[in-house]
């Protein structure tokens, strides 16, 4: 038996369901414009002809909007602000990326001209460095043409020529006195004996017969005593060796426990002349050679050194 319903209260909670519409296609692109502008009587008039009767306008229909529609709308908003921004910054990119390869260029000739400019500067100071050698050599020539003295060809052969006259008396002069005082002079000067100083011989001569005039006058021998004595009358002593010796005594003792570099100089000065220092001091003084210790004991081996060194050469 079939359930009736005796209660008709609820039914108002029941709604029938509306029919669903058919899609209607979307105008097109030069129709939209037309159809949001102008009424749908218009639109419609627009398509039949302008000659076409209007018809009765009908109410517009509710348009019903779903979820899926509004989903849809909002994805396809936001693709093309995403698609927007896109382009966007890869046109930004592409025009940093310009920049950069016109930077990259620009670095690129600056790093050749900067090479180039350098190099110039090399060449400029290597100029700069023989100009300033030749202006040096041209100083120093100037320099040394300014300090010569101004003497002409003819003064300089006028006293060339005088020089040479004067070399001429000189050896006409000692030819003559050779030949007027070979007969008066007591002894020749020997060949083949040089002199460490000016009258060296001389003073060994005269000290050897002050020497002698002693002996002789203490051997009695009278005669010989009184001869040596007049000749070193007549022919007085410088008192150089005397001097020399004085002057070597006191190197020495000034040296004292150590002969240096100063003490061999101060030697040399006065004609000693150094040969070698391996363990001594090895000095010449007329060929004749002697050691010298470069550290004496005392004092005392300076001055016996000093007395030795005296008795063998002065």
């Amino acid at each position: 038996m079939a359930k009736t319903f005796s209660d008709f209260s609820q039914l108002k909670k029941f709604r029938p369901a509306e029919p669903e519409q058919p899609a209607t296609p979307p105008p097109a692109p030069e129709d939209r414009q037309l159809a949001d502008s102008a009424s749908s009587s218009d639109y419609f008039s627009s398509l039949l002809g302008a000659g076409t009767a209007p018809r009765q306008k009908k109410p517009p229909r509710a348009t019903v909007v779903t979820p899926a529609t509004i989903a849809r709308v909002r994805a396809e908003q936001a693709e093309d602000a995403f698609a927007a921004e896109r382009d966007a910054l890869n046109a930004e990119l592409e025009e940093k990326q310009a920049v950069i390869d016109a930077l990259a260029l620009d670095a690129t000739e600056t790093k050749d001209e900067l090479a180039q400019a350098q190099e110039a500067i090399a060449r400029q100071q290597e100029e700069l460095g023989r100009v300033r050698d030749e202006l040096a050599q041209t100083k120093a020539a100037l320099d040394a043409e300014r300090a010569a003295p101004k003497v002409d060809e003819a003064m300089r052969e006028a006293s060339a020529a005088k020089d040479r006259e004067i070399a001429r008396l000189k050896e006409l002069l000692v030819e003559a006195q050779r030949t007027s005082l070979s007969s008066t002079v007591l002894l020749d000067k020997p060949d083949g004996v040089s002199e460490k100083f000016t009258g060296e011989i001389r003073e060994h001569l005269l000290e050897a017969l002050a020497d002698a005039q002693r002996a002789a006058d203490a051997g009695g021998r009278d005669r010989r005593a009184r001869i040596l004595e007049a000749i070193l009358c007549a022919n007085a002593s410088s008192g150089e060796l005397a001097r020399r010796r004085d002057e070597v005594k006191q190197v020495m003792k000034d040296a004292g426990n150590f002969i240096d570099d100063s003490t061999i100089a101060a030697l040399e000065k006065l004609g000693f002349r150094y040969v070698s220092g391996s363990n001594h001091h090895k000095l010449d003084y007329a060929g004749i050679r002697f050691p010298v210790a470069k550290t004496p004991s005392d004092h005392r081996s300076c001055l016996n050194s000093a007395a030795e060194i005296c008795n063998r050469v002065f």
